[in-house]
């Protein structure tokens, strides 16, 4: 299964479970950016499963004729939140105050803001969108350190390499060296969606579509729920079957 580096932790506890259940099964994940697993599939198409952070990535195999038809569901959502390091040793000196303003992000003492490569990541590009939303990526464009997927977005504030950050919630709450201050409302940052599909002309197509469903399942949409991910109404995505 290729799938989007935020779904790392979610997706192993859910593939241990599902190996669990049926005995012989062996699940391999490939994770990354949903970007470059995207070219990964249209140059080989080795993947059984593909997990998008993005439509747009799984736009592009969808145009090569690669999905398997009846497969394709929007699974899940998230939420960008702005992130700080965070030293254990003095947690009553932050960097930003409160409340947040977006203005903060463009202070001299903010040298380096990283974000998922904008061009080819979706939480980077996410984050373009809504710093262009609220009027400020003109004046941090300069600032931004790219990161080839969200995780490495996310090292490089836990390591100060940069002084904020903007991440999926998901990621900021695996970090006990980042803090975050502040959620971007959903209603005003773009809407984040995780979008799953069954590659076609695969040896494994039977298994690959059980999985697929299964990741739906409420033993699946429970650890999704406990990681922080938000899941707007599975039934309906259900639905959306073939889209």
């Amino acid at each position: 299964m290729y799938a989007a580096a935020s779904l790392r932790e979610s997706l192993t506890e859910i593939g241990t479970r599902r190996e669990r259940d049926l005995p012989g099964t062996k699940i391999v994940f490939n994770f990354g950016s949903s970007g470059d697993l995207a070219k990964q599939i249209l140059a080989a198409n080795k993947a059984d499963v593909f997990f998008s952070a993005d439509e747009k990535e799984m736009d592009r195999v969808a145009g090569e004729g690669l999905l398997l038809d009846g497969t394709r569901r929007v699974l899940l959502s998230n939420q960008l939140v702005v992130i700080e390091p965070f030293d254990r040793d003095k947690p009553e000196a932050p960097g930003f105050t409160k409340p947040f303003e977006i203005a903060q992000l463009s202070r001299p003492s903010v040298k380096r803001i990283s974000l998922a490569n904008t061009e080819s990541v979706p939480a980077g590009r996410y984050a373009k969108a809504w710093l262009e939303k609220v009027g400020a990526w003109d004046s941090v464009k300069e600032r931004v350190l790219p990161g080839v997927d969200v995780r490495a977005a996310l090292a490089a504030v836990e390591s100060g390499g940069a002084q904020a950050g903007i991440v999926y919630r998901t990621d900021a709450a695996i970090s006990n060296k980042v803090r975050i201050v502040h959620g971007v409302p959903l209603d005003e940052g773009p809407k984040v969606t995780y979008v799953v599909a069954v590659l076609k002309d695969r040896p494994q197509a039977q298994e690959a579509r059980g999985f697929a469903e299964f990741l739906a399942s409420d033993a699946a949409v429970e650890v999704f729920h406990k990681r922080g991910f938000l899941v707007p109404a599975v039934a309906k995505a259900q639905g959306e079957r073939g889209k």
